[in-house]
């Protein structure tokens, strides 16, 4: 599936949505899978992605746009120290289209990664070469798509907590702010959460250490009412209910 590149920002920076709970990063306008169905008959894309963990790629069929995105992060999702090293990308931005109208396989969620020091969200196939040339195309001020050999490879959220929405919730709200405080929070709920993967067999003394981690991370956010600090909130909880 080989990519092109136009200059023309189609896409809001408020549809690009990163539901916590799921691990889901939706891209678009569509609220639900049900909509998305619908856009079967005027898209091109990868399809293979109702009910599986697999990605939805949409194109405009008309003029072969890039037009959204449901796409499952692989778990759990790395924390990384220090800063993503671009040295090696070229930037441009607008939007991309795909070279053929025709339906195609495409993942961008082999590895998923946390940058806490700059908020910035990657997820990218294990196709991609991170020493090799890259493209960054900005689709929108926050989210970017990696490609390689005219080939789509990877996506980037910057400000990424920003885009944090429990579930039912459809749009960002591109003028929230939110406390800095929350990319460091965020880090070590991800790190909890890979401790708790990596760990088969708990004994109940780390069930209930790992419990109590979690529930002094709900604590320190409770305070908040803005919904990125809600969907952490909720997740936890849902987290602590499954130990």
């Amino acid at each position: 599936m080989k990519i092109n590149f136009n200059n023309k920002q189609i896409i809001s920076n408020s549809d690009v949505r990163w539901y916590l709970s799921s691990q889901i990063i939706w891209i678009g306008k569509e609220k639900d899978y049900r909509e998305i169905e619908e856009l079967k008959n005027k898209s091109y894309g990868s399809f293979d992605w109702l009910w599986s963990d697999s990605n939805t790629i949409l194109f405009n069929k008309e003029d072969l746009n890039f037009t959204g995105a449901v796409i499952k992060l692989n778990e759990p999702i790395i924390v990384k120290s220090g800063k993503l090293d671009e040295s090696l990308w070229e930037k441009r931005e607008g939007n991309i289209k795909i070279s053929e109208e025709r339906n195609f396989n495409c993942n961008l969620s082999d590895f998923s990664e946390y940058y806490s020091e700059e908020d910035i969200l990657l997820s990218h196939s294990e196709k991609w070469d991170r020493a090799g040339v890259s493209i960054e195309i900005k689709i929108t001020s926050d989210l970017s798509v990696i490609l390689q050999n005219n080939e789509m490879r990877g996506i980037l959220i910057y400000q990424a907590s920003n885009h944090l929405l429990p579930d039912a919730f459809y749009q960002v709200d591109v003028s929230e702010n939110i406390e800095s405080n929350l990319c460091e929070i965020l880090g070590r709920f991800f790190e909890l959460i890979e401790k708790m993967e990596n760990e088969e067999d708990l004994t109940q003394h780390e069930e209930l250490e790992l419990k109590k981690a979690f529930l002094e991370i709900y604590e320190e956010v409770l305070p908040y009412n803005e919904v990125s600090y809600v969907a952490l909130k909720d997740t936890v909880l849902n987290v602590v209910d499954y130990l």
